[in-house]
């Protein structure tokens, strides 16, 4: 992290004053160098006084303040001024700590964070402009000495003013970037552009210096086309294009080659080149949103791979776990039917033998309810064994078994109406297919029979071809409920049917009807 620029800048820690130090001399050797830079267009040390108040923590800031005094020192004692003065003071000392307030006040004790989103990029801009607003006054003060009107010393104000925010278009945004290591190797496209935009740029500085009239005309088409660098390229592009721009200015102007209003350059490149920044940050924060959004899909792909392939697992679970019940019902029927079946009627057949025996009238009447009691036992018995797994489903097949078994005698017994309907080759479906609808129906009998206001239910099973092979299962089941209930129960699925549904890999879903609730089945059979 020592040899990062932002390692070292945002080192918060106590301590470490030679590195410190170090770096506050190589500060006031640049703001030095950069101060032989500075031209009527740009005051370029306040980019490096805009960049560095963002980048450290405010418990740094005391060699920040030492390094651009010393800085203004030696400048002075060069020139032959005078230190220990008001006039050093103010032109000296005073402006760091305006530029320190307000950066103070629009980020707060922390390091600034990069300039990523448009609302950082207007804090910094707005923040440096709030500085160079506030320093103008005091250079005005110091170092105007001849007697001004009010115009033409507003006009200086905003001079000294124009001065330090093109120094800090220029400068601070390109510095920041690369502190946060963002002016890594462009690739040739931002090179390519570069070129085109300083290609009409001259252009139409050419243009101005063979036609000086054509000022107000066209002097914006040499600046707009860093709004195409901002949004191509983000802020970092936007901020490289600003510095490139004005140091061509800079070069045409010392060359005697652009006639045009220095105030007039330095407005339009502040304005333009804010805009750029601006635009330049939200096309960064775009962009990174969007790669934030891939990232996201990409997990979000990934979870319901997982998700899928859990599903699957499950669903192969669940079928595993019904035909374990399938064939649990089947031999508890079967061992159900070998022992008390065969007991039972083993002890019908010895009551109709002891009517042999049996000559009193009160004998007589005593066996005839032991046989009738022995009936009613094997009715049980039978309806139990049909639930549990009804034969004629393997012997007669699906249609036979919905339309005259178990079920119908269950909803008959409730007084319900029963009103079946067959569609395809319903007696063609594998045994899974076939178990699975007949306990569907069952499920949906159940609950029809545990509710009193059901005066109905419709059975549609409709079977047709798959493209590619097996068969498409559409089960439609209508319970309709009596018009004059007061109360309805609420729609809500079945958990049984659930299950199978979910073994079969289907569809599973409730429809209200007027007087009544559909549960609409499909699923694919092999």
């Amino acid at each position: 992290m020592a040899l990062h620029p932002l390692g070292l800048l945002q080192d918060t820690p106590p301590g470490r004053n030679a590195v410190w130090a170090g770096i506050a001399l190589l500060s006031m050797l640049v703001w030095l160098g950069l101060e032989q830079l500075s031209a009527q267009l740009w005051f370029l040390p306040a980019g490096l006084r805009l960049a560095l108040l963002w980048l450290v923590p405010t418990r740094r800031w005391g060699w920040l303040g030492a390094a651009e005094i010393a800085a203004q020192a030696t400048k002075s004692m060069v020139l032959g001024y005078p230190l220990f003065s008001m006039t050093f003071v103010g032109v000296c000392i005073a402006p760091w700590v305006i530029y320190a307030a307000v950066v103070f006040v629009a980020r707060g004790p922390q390091a600034g964070p990069a300039l990523d989103t448009p609302t950082r990029m207007l804090g910094f801009l707005l923040a440096g402009l709030a500085g160079a607003a506030g320093v103008s006054p005091l250079l005005w003060l110091f170092l105007v000495t001849v007697p001004m009107t009010a115009v033409d010393s507003l006009a200086s104000m905003f001079a000294f003013m124009y001065g330090d925010m093109i120094g800090q278009l220029v400068l601070a945004p390109v510095l920041v970037a690369l502190a946060h290591g963002r002016l890594a190797p462009r690739r040739l496209a931002f090179w390519r552009d570069m070129a085109v935009v300083l290609v009409g740029a001259v252009g139409v500085f050419l243009l101005l210096q063979a036609y000086d009239d054509l000022a107000m005309y066209v002097l914006l088409l040499a600046f707009a086309p860093l709004f195409f660098l901002g949004f191509r390229h983000g802020w970092e592009g936007a901020a490289l294009g600003t510095l490139v721009l004005g140091a061509v200015i800079q070069a045409l102007v010392q060359g005697g080659l652009l006639s045009v209003s220095v105030t007039m350059l330095q407005l339009v490149l502040a304005v333009v080149g804010a805009g750029a920044l601006v635009l330049g940050a939200a096309s960064t924060a775009l962009r990174h949103s969007h790669e934030v959004l891939a990232q996201r899909h990409q997990e979000l792909a990934t979870k319901n791979d997982e998700l899928g392939a859990l599903a699957e697992e499950l669903r192969h679970v669940t079928q595993r776990l019904v035909r374990i019940e399938e064939q649990g019902q089947r031999e508890l029927a079967s061992e159900l039917d070998y022992e008390l079946g065969h007991a039972i009627h083993a002890l019908g057949t010895r009551i109709s033998l002891a009517f042999r025996d049996v000559r009193d009238e009160q004998g007589t009447r005593f066996l005839e309810s032991l046989r009738e009691q022995v009936r009613e036992i094997q009715d049980s018995l039978r309806r139990a064994l049909r639930q549990l797994r009804p034969p004629m489903l393997d012997s007669h097949g699906l249609r036979h078994a919905i339309d005259n078994g178990p079920l119908r005698e269950m909803l008959e017994d409730g007084n319900i109406v029963f009103e079946p309907r067959f569609t395809g080759a319903v007696d063609q479906l594998d045994d899974d297919a076939r178990t699975a609808a007949y306990r569907i129906c069952q499920a949906a009998v159940r609950e029809a029979v545990r509710l009193d206001t059901v005066r109905r239910l419709a059975l549609d099973l409709e079977v047709t071809p798959r493209d590619g092979g097996g068969q498409v299962v559409s089960l439609n089941l209508d319970i309709e409920f009596s018009p004059y209930a007061r109360a309805l129960p609420p729609l809500q699925p079945l958990p049984a049917i659930f299950d199978r549904v979910l073994a079969e890999k289907g569809r599973y879903q409730l429809e209200p009807l007027v007087h009544g609730q559909r549960h609409a089945i499909r699923f694919d059979a092999a």
